[in-house]
Order: structure tokens, then C-alpha cells, then sequence
């Protein structure tokens, strides 16, 4: 049977070691409803996640990048052509 770990959004920026955005007021949820609308980070075009995130092995946002590039090098331009 497999576990569901839950993680903080805090605990998550803490391991990435990411900076803390502040985005002006209601601007993350016309991001979201963008890109509902553009169906961007649909499996179909950026892949799996829960998938994706058990084959990474690394530690930093920066790894994820070049690991995910290197696996899917057209994902970008697929997602912005949505």
C-alpha cells in the first residue's frame, strides 16, 4: 500500500531553498485561471508528476531543471504553444 506524505508549501521553500515571492493581489489567480484556460501543465504535455517526481533522484530546484530539460527538452515551447 503506498503512503501519502504531506509537505508544507514553507517546509517544500525551505528544502528548495527558494526565495519567498510576494505576488500582487489577485495576480496568482488570474495566473491559474491563464493557464487553466491554456491546459499547460496537462500530463499530456508536461508529463505525469507523481510519475516524474519518483524517477528524480536529486536535491535542488536547479537539478530538477536540467534533469526535466534533458528528459523533456520540448516541454516549454509545447506548454507556451498551448
Amino acid at each position: 500500500m503506498k503512503t501519502k506524505l504531506k509537505i508544507s508549501n514553507n517546509e517544500v521553500k525551505e528544502l528548495l531553498g527558494t526565495e519567498n515571492f510576494e505576488f500582487p493581489k489577485y495576480s496568482t489567480q488570474l495566473i491559474n485561471l491563464a493557464n487553466q484556460n491554456a491546459q499547460g501543465t496537462r500530463p499530456k504535455v508536461f508529463g505525469q508528476m507523481s510519475e516524474l517526481i519518483q524517477e528524480f533522484s536529486g536535491q535542488k530546484i536547479e537539478e530538477w531543471e536540467k534533469w526535466y530539460l534533458q528528459k523533456h527538452p520540448t516541454a516549454i515551447k509545447d506548454a507556451s504553444k498551448k
